[in-house]
């Protein structure tokens, strides 16, 4: 199914996609994309398009700054200054999100260089997109920039330029997999909550909004041991980057395990199944019939014969029967580094159940 070739990048992307120097940029990137959410009266179609539109500029913006530092590393700069500027601008970035969060915990609207995306087709609601998938780069590049110019903007002066191609669009399509299945899922989640739990709907800002000022204060956090680390190669690990960096490697090594290609094919199908659910009630019939066709395919060339089972069903299923394992273990190894997901996973399971029961009990 994958050019044996195009592995390497396409797992490269996905893992990109966490590395420890943006890895806090992700439950920033909930906190821009859920508070104050403009899409909140509209139907699921256009929040489902919505979100797959703002994840696509957003990723893009991401790729596009790669590319762009993997051409100034080969004609303008070296890589080194690049290392020794970028911390600084980790640290600018957190300040700003700190600020800006605190201020909506206040009740307050600042704008901000980078301001949170307002979900919409207009230019402006875009750019502050684009603003951010740059930032997410900007503070990516100390961990993610020396892999990526060896593996993929490398490509270009090994393979050729149709190779290389190839090359950086199978990185662009790994990271794309990560925030688009992200983003949709909070669309799907933020539009469920205001259809059916709507009560909830404040409290879900004010965790977002939280995640703005910890994704902040973290990126302070890990910009300065950046800055101290270049200066003094000795310096002593810092305890919460050791946290963050520990979780990074935990998940960026299951990826490894489970394959990049199988997790990123899995994920695609995740966002295909979404968008056909999403904007179905917008399809004719026969529309709607096409869309289901093209996923069924999808699923059966990917899960069934591709996979055997074993790419999404068979591990779910797997997870599922072990959860209540899981959930005792928590108790007894609480430091383990996947209870943290394991206990959010379980509140977004609890929150979607819930999405589904309510409306049970009130047709009765």
């Amino acid at each position: 199914m994958f050019d044996l070739g195009l592995t390497l990048p396409f797992t490269l992307g996905l893992v990109t996609a966490i590395n420890p120097c943006g890895f806090a940029m992700l439950p920033t990137w909930i906190g821009y994309f859920l508070t104050g959410d403009a899409a909140d009266r509209e139907d699921r179609p256009e929040q489902v398009l919505r979100g797959l539109l703002v994840s696509l500029v957003m990723a893009g913006a991401f790729v596009l700054v790669f590319g762009t530092l993997g051409l100034a590393v080969t004609h303008l700069v070296t890589e080194e200054s690049v290392a020794r500027r970028t911390p600084w601008i980790t640290v600018l970035i957190g300040l700003l999100l700190i600020g800006y969060g605190l201020a909506l915990l206040t009740g307050r609207q600042v704008r901000l260089p980078i301001p949170k995306p307002r979900r919409g087709p207009g230019s402006s609601e875009l750019w502050s997109v684009f603003g951010f998938g740059v930032s997410y780069a900007v503070v990516s590049i100390g961990c993610a920039a020396p892999i990526f110019l060896l593996q993929v903007a490398g490509s270009f002066g090994r393979d050729g330029i149709l190779e290389g191609t190839a090359t950086y669009l199978a990185f662009a399509a790994g990271m794309t997999a990560v925030v688009a299945s992200l983003t949709l899922s909070l669309a799907l989640a933020r539009g469920g909550l205001v259809r059916h739990l709507r009560r909830l709907v404040p409290f879900m800002d004010r965790i977002a909004t939280l995640a703005l000022v910890l994704g902040g204060a973290y990126l302070v956090v890990y910009g300065i041991y950046e800055i101290r680390l270049l200066r003094n190669p000795g310096t002593p690990s810092n305890p919460v980057v050791d946290v963050v960096t520990d979780l990074q490697t935990h998940l960026a090594n299951w990826v490894a395990q489970a394959g990049g290609t199988r997790v990123g094919l899995a994920l695609w199908l995740v966002v295909l199944t979404a968008v056909v659910w999403g904007i179905g009630p917008a399809l004719t019939g026969e529309a709607r019939r096409t869309g289901w066709t093209i996923v069924g395919a999808a699923w059966l060339f990917g899960e069934g014969v591709g996979h055997r089972g074993d790419l999404v069903v068979l591990p779910v299923g797997r997870l599922a029967m072990d959860w209540p394992a899981r959930i005792a273990n928590w108790a007894d190894t609480p430091g383990r580094w996947a209870v943290p997901l394991e206990a959010l996973l379980t509140l977004v399971a609890l929150a979607t159940l819930a999405l589904f029961v309510r409306p049970m009990f009130r047709r009765r």
